[in-house]
């Protein structure tokens, strides 16, 4: 391609390697989804008919256009990276003379953990939690003989009578 310019992505400030460089196309900086974007995301679907790709990370979601032409060989799926990584939460900052875009991602933050428990010094005040007792279901006491049924039952044939 002529004037192709290659750009490099740094991914909190450690270079990402790559067979397929980034590059500027319309004044954009595409990056193909394997490997910039899976570094950066959780998960990608493509839909190449339409043209699309929807990428993930946790509970945020970046719909993109494919950018056309930027692979070349046909095979590759390149997208614009400032778009993905605003879209997904992180920050990106150009150098033009350079060539070199420098992304920031948010960590999952920090791990808490929660302190011991200390009977001595409780920080959340005891309650009291309400358990009802289970009730007795009464049982029918039955005495004596039991009696015959006072109610005919019904006689069906179950052949014609004659």
């Amino acid at each position: 391609m002529i004037g192709l310019v290659v750009v490099t992505v740094l991914l909190c400030g450690v270079p990402v390697p790559a067979s397929r460089p980034a590059r500027v196309q319309a004044a954009v900086v595409v990056v193909p989804i394997d490997p910039f974007v899976l570094r950066i995301a959780r998960e990608v679907t493509i839909d190449p008919p339409g043209g699309w790709a929807v990428i993930r990370r946790g509970a945020r979601e970046v719909r993109v256009r494919l950018a056309a032409g930027a692979g070349g060989d046909g095979e590759t799926a390149y997208v614009p990276l400032a778009t993905v990584v605003r879209g997904l939460g992180g920050s990106i900052v150009f150098d033009a003379v350079r060539k070199v875009a420098a992304i920031e991602m948010p960590g999952p933050g920090p791990i808490v953990t929660p302190t011991p428990y200390d009977p001595s010094n409780p920080t959340v005040p005891p309650r009291s939690i309400f358990t009802p007792e289970p009730t007795v279901t009464p049982r029918p006491t039955l005495s004596g003989i039991p009696q015959p049924r006072r109610t005919p039952l019904e006689v069906v044939p179950s052949f014609p009578l004659r």
